[in-house]
């Protein structure tokens, strides 16, 4: 087939040679502030294997008192002037360890108004003045070594109580708001500590009814900030950034393009009386309460009642608007003073809030001891338009929202897809800091192709360490061996990562062009996750209709309440965010800010359009925009949808003219982008143990072409109509498809498994063997791994090798079925292959007749290595080395 010319192929010059905006980013850990050297050797090393952005981040191990000192500033200048020799671009990873906006305590220091200051309460049945109170507030699920360094001297102290509100409400039925009568001037703080404070109230309560108190402090030992302040915000910037942007001006935007914020939210904060509807304490300001009178109506207190109690039918409004005037004070005073510096300054701003989904599809699936109300964990599209791109984390090795949820937010904001941070935790042990050191790089590709696939662009890894701790001590975070391990450059496998992160890129690259083909459009409840909170079954909901749309390969996107109630409804079909959809799914859906999005579902319904909704259907709208009341045309599952329910609904949606079907038993990974001249972007990613395959189907001929990432080449396939493919366990395939001239049906079969002349050799028994740096070779079996056999903590490179009789000289082939977990091939010296995933197979060229000598070197994980000697171990020992007897294929007989 004749190739296309270059100006056909929108965005080869960046897959071929893909830019730093795909190519993966990692955090670059420091434990201590290093010398020139350590700086010049690491950098070189991270650009040697792939990396194109790294963020310097202070951690745990590094002393608070080094945090911008001025040798850590020295230093952190010398290392972004040696990124800039060598082309790698940086940005500011905003503070010490994580928690943005305290600067490792410089914030408050000296600024004790601007720690943070929040809202408890209590409510009871106190009769006739009886004195209670509030104690003691204490941090829920935090363990000591967080403690230890997000408060001074790691002592959880108050001060400054205060009564912000009191009511007396009924204990029967719910009641009116206005039934609430407030004794906010009748109550007064009669003592307080470091612990707690106790209050009285000068009245009779009479019977029937409960006081509710709502008593403010500050903390006094905190370094975290009060992000209702924009003075915090800009203390902030004061002290924690301008300190290391002003000496590197010269290197911004060019090398220093962007500063990354990381999950700024006071703390999370439970106490002896805590009841209600919230699960956590409030962050306090003084202009809280006039923010939210305005978005409700109501006083501050009886808005506040809402929070605790059942007010009647408006509870569900009050609690929604509540939220929604305290999450944009919080937006606006933190995320708006940071924009502005970024754009006064010349960098842009990205980060990510917490995510309470992180590691799962339910909206609060992973966080779940947090109220995520309380901070900027809820309003991910409004969080996001104050960012100019968008950022989300990742927790550990499966698929899950936060990339999907990512690329829909930077859709709503004009952009589109993400950066996605990834961190492992645990699995062998409670210590979640002790992290992953079992990670292979086959894991580690599947993950991130799997993110790429659900609207990543970028991935940052958690991170690379700049040293690997200290044997025998299991202490988590200060020991850098467990803080949230692996640091990957300490994997025996890491200088096989390149292979990983030019893959990437270019399967990055090669999405850009194309806008994904995404049928359904699933609402974000946002106003429903304010009002019933994050275990209502709206977050439920979510992850099933999420897990199962991809289970049955139909891709969706996330969209607010904004942009639907804004959408162009024609020929069946809502245009949103930038993109049409066939379908909208509204998931246990209660609370709406305004009726304008069910007439705009009411209008897409009655052009032919699809509306599915599952659990509760709504009932309160904060707002009426029409004044009519909106009938919901919608076809309603009772509960979250089974796979067999949501199957006959995608089987009803509209032929868009490209199918993937699976030819085999477990789903492949798919992704299917439309280019803006009616061509086709196709991603398939087998990322299961056996080989297997699928089938792209259109519906008329289309010219195609094999775009490979491992090497950037683009080959041109046969014109076809259905596009058969076999993949082999963790292969990964992109094709792009245009109309082709030519008429009719026709069909094409790829696969990559070799066709062997018949010959082949069992490599078994036992082969000579040798690890790095160790003694004189020993001889093992290729049956089982090293570690069962003399070899049980080595972690690093192991070297087998044998000589093997050619009888038949031609092409010859060298499979290896079981490898951990990286593998290079030599013949008699030469170099004939890298892996780091499967399949471990490896062209040995043409052989001739004879002896030839063959080495077969692997790396393992350092889990056997770094585990040793701690409660981290588990009852089990990574596997290493070879487990399978390699084998010899003759492709070509000469």
């Amino acid at each position: 087939m004749q190739q296309q010319s270059h100006l056909e192929r929108p965005g080869e010059d960046i897959f071929r040679k893909p830019p730093h905006a795909f190519m993966p980013s990692a955090y670059w850990f420091w434990h201590s502030v290093p010398d020139e050297a350590t700086c010049r050797a690491q950098l070189a090393d991270f650009k040697a294997q792939g990396f194109g952005t790294v963020l310097i981040q202070a951690r745990l191990a590094m002393p608070v008192t080094d945090y911008l000192s001025a040798p850590f500033i020295a230093a952190y200048r010398c290392a972004i002037a040696i990124a800039a020799e060598l082309g790698l671009k940086t940005g500011i990873y905003d503070d010490y360890n994580w928690i943005s906006g305290h600067a490792g305590g410089r914030t408050v220091a000296g600024h004790d108004h601007l720690r943070e200051r929040h809202l408890f309460w209590s409510a009871g049945s106190d009769r006739d003045g009886e004195i209670s109170g509030i104690r003691p507030p204490f941090v829920d699920g935090m363990g000591p070594d967080i403690v230890a360094w997000q408060y001074e001297e790691g002592r959880v102290e108050w001060c400054e109580w205060s009564i912000e509100a009191a009511i007396l409400s009924a204990t029967t039925a719910p009641h009116d708001p206005e039934q609430i009568v407030e004794v906010t001037l009748e109550t007064r703080i009669v003592s307080s500590d470091a612990t707690g404070c106790r209050f009285a109230f000068d009245g009779a309560v009479p019977e029937g009814h409960v006081l509710t108190v709502f008593v403010s402090a500050r903390s006094t030992t905190s370094r975290l900030i009060n992000y209702l302040l924009p003075e915090a915000a800009s203390r902030f910037i004061e002290v924690g950034l301008e300190p290391l942007i002003e000496p590197l001006r010269a290197f911004v935007p060019d090398t220093l393009g962007f500063v990354f914020y990381d999950q700024p939210a006071a703390g999370f904060y439970r106490w002896d009386q805590i009841s209600g509807h919230l699960g956590n304490s409030l962050l306090f300001s003084q202009a809280l309460p006039s923010a939210v009178e305005a978005e409700t109506g109501l006083s501050f207190a009886k808005a506040l009642a809402a929070l605790v109690h059942e007010v009647g039918a408006d509870t569900a409004r009050l609690r929604a608007q509540f939220f929604a005037a305290y999450s944009s004070r919080m937006n606006e005073a933190f995320f708006g003073t940071l924009r502005k510096w970024c754009e006064r300054t010349g960098i842009a701003l990205t980060g990510h809030e917490i995510l309470p989904h992180v590691s799962a599809w339910s909206l609060n699936g992973g966080f779940t001891s947090i109220d995520p109300r309380v901070a900027p964990a809820v309003d991910f599209f409004g969080v996001d338009a104050f960012r100019h791109e968008t950022a989300v984390d990742a927790n550990n090795f499966i698929p899950q929202l936060a990339p999907k949820l990512g690329d829909s937010v930077a859709r709503a904001n004009g952009r589109s897809r993400c950066a996605v941070e990834t961190y492992a935790s645990a699995l062998r042990t409670p210590v979640r800091a002790a992290g992953q050191w079992e990670l292979t790089l086959e894991t580690l590709r599947a993950h991130v192709i799997r993110l790429h696939c659900l609207g990543m662009r970028q991935h940052v890894w958690h991170g690379v360490y700049q040293t690997d701790g200290r044997d025998d001590d299991p202490t988590p975070f200060t020991n850098p061996r467990f803080d949230f391990a692996p640091g990957i450059n300490f994997e025996p496998w890491w200088p096989y990562h390149g292979l990983f992160a030019e893959e990437s890129a270019r399967l990055s690259a090669f999405m850009e062009p194309a806008k994904p083909l995404a049928p359904v459009a699933i609402f974000y409840p946002l106003y429903t996750a304010w009002a019933e909170g994050p275990r209502h079954s709206h977050a439920r909901h979510v992850g099933a209709w999420c897990e199962g749309l991809l289970e049955l390969g139909c891709d969706f996107m996330f969209v607010s309440e904004s942009d639907l109630a804004a959408a162009k409804v024609s020929n069946g079909q809502i245009e949103a965010a930038g993109l049409t959809f066939d379908a909208v799914v509204l998931p246990s859906v209660t609370v709406l800010k305004s009726d304008a999005v069910l007439q705009s579902l009411d209008r897409f319904g009655e052009d032919g359009g699809r509306v599915w909704s599952s659990g509760d259907l709504p009932r309160t709208c904060c707002e009426a925009k029409t004044g009519s009341s909106s009938v919901l045309r919608s076809t309603h599952s009772a509960d979250a949808p089974t796979l067999q329910e949501l199957a006959k609904l995608v089987s009803d949606l509209p032929d868009r003219g490209v199918t993937i079907s699976a030819t085999m038993p477990r789903r492949p990974w798919t992704w299917i982008g439309a280019e803006p001249d009616g061509g086709w972007r196709v991603v398939v990613f087998n990322d299961g143990d056996d080989p297997g395959g699928c089938e792209i189907a259109f519906n008329s001929a289309m010219r195609c072409e094999m775009w490979s990432p491992a090497d950037g080449d683009i080959a041109a396939l046969a014109d076809c109509d259905r596009l058969s493919v076999v993949l082999e366990a963790q292969e990964l395939r992109c094709f792009r498809f245009l109309p082709a001239a030519a008429a009719g049906q026709c069909a094409s079969t790829l696969s990559s498994l070799p066709s062997a002349d018949g010959i082949s050799t069992v490599l078994d028994g036992v082969w000579n063997f040798a690890v790095d740096g160790g003694p004189a070779s020993a001889s093992l079996s290729v049956d089982a791994g090293w570690e069962e056999q003399g070899f049980a903590s080595f972690s690093g490179t192991g070297f087998y090798f044998r000589e093997i009789a050619i009888e038949t000289e031609g092409e010859w082939l060298l499979e290896v079925p079981e490898a951990h977990t990286a593998v290079s091939v030599r013949v008699d010296e030469r170099l004939c292959g890298r892996r780091g995933w499967r399949p471990y197979r490896f062209s040995l060229g043409r052989l001739a007749k004879g002896i030839h000598r063959l080495e077969i070197a692997v790396s393992n994980t350092a889990a056997n290595r770094y585990y040793r000697n701690t409660p981290y171990q588990g009852d089990m020992q990574d596997p290493s080395g070879l487990t399978a007897p390699p084998r010899l294929v003759l492709l070509q007989e000469s």
